[in-house]
């Protein structure tokens, strides 16, 4: 990999940390309004984004998750991790830009089970419920994020950033 990649996915990991400090306080918990996830979108564009956003996301509960600690880093990781995984399986037959955001805003958004479970285990939630509050926010987020990614796109040129 080389040093300019690095750099781009270093970058990427602090802006996602960058996002996710104003707000924390709705960051985690049943409903997590985090602008940072759509950071996510940036796997349309090239599959090495995820690893930027993978550290983002550990970093972020490493440094703001105050009630499920090393939990809430094993669980959000695993969940940000096999997202990008599945996305990228499917998107073996999806090239469209346009189509691969909503393949990442549906995966990311039904995968969010995984953080329904973390909850429903430290802290003793109801699943259906906090499932279904952790899905109306991740997919809020990503839907919204999802424009802003493309218009952004159009002048970055994410692909190519990472590509050159």
């Amino acid at each position: 990999m080389s040093v300019k990649k690095i750099v781009n996915l270093a970058v990427v990991s602090a802006i996602y940390v960058i996002l996710t400090l104003p707000f924390a306080s709705f960051g985690f918990g049943a409903i997590q309004f985090r602008l940072a996830e759509g950071l996510n979108h940036l796997g349309a564009y090239h599959k090495d984004y995820k690893w930027g956003v993978i550290l983002g996301v550990f970093l972020t509960n490493l440094l703001f998750s105050t009630d499920l600690g090393i939990i809430d880093l094993m669980f959000g990781t695993v969940h940000t991790a096999l997202s990008f995984l599945i996305a990228e399986w499917l998107f073996h037959k999806i090239h469209d830009e346009k189509k691969r955001l909503v393949v990442l805003t549906l995966v990311f958004s039904v995968m969010i089970f995984i953080i329904a479970l973390e909850l429903m285990w430290v802290l003793k939630l109801p699943f259906w419920g906090t499932y279904f509050t952790l899905f109306l926010s991740e997919i809020i987020i990503m839907a919204l994020t999802a424009p802003i990614m493309h218009l952004a796109n159009k002048r970055i040129h994410f692909k190519q950033l990472m590509e050159h």
